[in-house]
Parts: C-alpha cells; structure tokens; sequence
C-alpha cells in the first residue's frame, strides 16, 4: 500500500499497544488498524442478535472504519501487542491515493469474508474437536510463528458448540500434546499435530493478499 503512494503522500503510520480485552472501534471510527504481533477477533454487531463472530484478525489484515464492511463491527484483542494505526481520514483527502488504498483493503475484507464463510460452513459440517482445530491452525496463521497463546473464552461460542462437550474437546488436543490448557488459557504446542486432527477448512483460507488480489474490470 505504502508503495503505491506519491512521493509527496506523507502518511503517518502510529505504532501503538493494545491491550487485551475490548475495542472501541466507534471511539475510533476513523482508523485502520495493520496489527503486527497483536491479534484481534471481528465480530458483527447487530441490534436483534448477540455479535456474530467474523474472523481473526493478524498480520495478514486490518481491522478499520465501518465503511470497509458497510456493517457495524466490534473488535476483541485476543493477543495483547503492537498494531499500526493509520487516519483513514488523512488517506481519503488524496483522491489517487484513496483509490489505491481502497482497493488494497477491500483485498483484505475479501479475506476476512472469506475466512466467516469458510468458519460457517465448517459449524455446520464438521465436529467440535475439528473446528477448533482449524479455527486455532487459522489464528496462528493470521498471528505468525509457531506457538500462540490465547484465552478460552476468545474462542468464538459456535466452535464452542455444544458446550456439554467443550471439556472433552480440549482434554482430546491436549491428550494428542497439540495444545495446553492453563486455568482461563490455552497454548498452541504444535501446529502440525492440530493439523492432523483439524478438518481441511482452516487451509481454503487465503491469508497472503497477493494470492487473492483481484483483478479491476
């Protein structure tokens, strides 16, 4: 995105920490968020329904003002860490840059729809121990590395489901040394073994934006 500005663009990118816990995405309407080691979860909020879960947010997205999604968003910190935060105001008072960077985070929307779709095709057809399998192999993904450690409660209550059996689920991960439970928390120990037991959802979710840029009409 930086690359397809003008020179004389100068744009001001704040490196700031967030805390774990909730976002005030509305406080801060006109910011886009490019987390770097933070990782957040997208939800969408709706006066009729409790929030909807939509997607994890890492490295590989942004999380920003409501008209990249035309809807009203919340936005949780799972991982504590240091995020971009851009003025998207600034972006928009240069029409040539506007358009580009425009079009490089609807890229990244694309994304982030695509992994809420992948996610409810897999509540609907996979198991509880899968499910949580692939939605850990896709946080991983969007947070880097080989280990993460996120709270239990950060899990999205449809990978939860049924909650009868949510105890079983991860006594079966942590049986197979895939994860460790620790009081409210949990750590991803070895992403190849959760891949064994994770359903193929969590690899039809692209997270590299060059491999699904789109092409303009």
């Amino acid at each position: 995105m930086l690359q397809t500005a003008p020179p004389t663009f100068a744009v001001q990118l704040e490196r700031v920490f967030l805390q774990q816990g909730p976002m005030d995405l509305v406080a801060s309407a006109s910011f886009v968020y490019f987390p770097q080691d933070a990782l957040l979860s997208l939800a969408q909020v709706s006066r009729v329904h409790d929030a909807v879960n939509v997607a994890v947010v890492g490295r590989h997205a942004c999380a920003g003002p409501a008209e990249l999604w035309a809807a009203q968003m919340q936005a949780v910190v799972m991982v504590p860490g240091h995020v971009y935060r851009l003025d998207w105001s600034q972006v928009k008072q240069d029409a040539h840059v506007y358009g580009h960077w425009l079009w490089h985070t609807t890229v990244i929307t694309h994304g982030l729809i695509e992994q809420m779709a992948q996610t409810a095709f897999c509540v609907r057809h996979h198991n509880a121990t899968q499910r949580l399998a692939s939605w850990l192999l896709i946080a991983l993904a969007q947070h880097g590395g080989s280990s993460l450690q996120l709270p239990l409660d950060a899990v999205p209550l449809s990978i939860r489901q049924p909650t009868h059996s949510w105890a079983d689920v991860l006594d079966t991960l942590q049986n197979q040394q895939a994860i460790e439970v620790h009081g409210a928390g949990m750590r991803v120990l070895d992403a190849g073994r959760l891949a064994g037991t994770a359903c193929r959802c969590h690899t039809m979710v692209t997270h590299s934006a060059e491999q699904r840029q789109p092409r303009p009409l």
